[in-house]
């Protein structure tokens, strides 16, 4: 196991929903434009980066973000 698969083990059922409260608080997946904007100046295509954005969003990658972006 893993330090964090470890710590989860080790809390209570409250303390991991608590856990996951925050998390959902505070995190998302990224959205299709999102994705593409990382892609911009790093080579990519206008089209390939709309195909490549599609694909990678069915994959629910997660951001973390702050109060600024809601």
């Amino acid at each position: 196991m893993n330090p964090i698969t470890e710590q989860l083990a080790a809390m209570g059922p409250q303390a991991l929903e608590g856990a996951l409260i925050a998390l959902d608080a505070v995190s998302r997946p990224l959205t299709v434009r999102e994705i593409e904007a990382a892609m911009v100046g790093k080579g990519v295509s206008r089209s390939q980066r709309k195909i490549l954005s599609k694909a990678i969003e069915r994959l629910h990658i997660i951001a973390v973000v702050g109060p600024e972006h809601g």
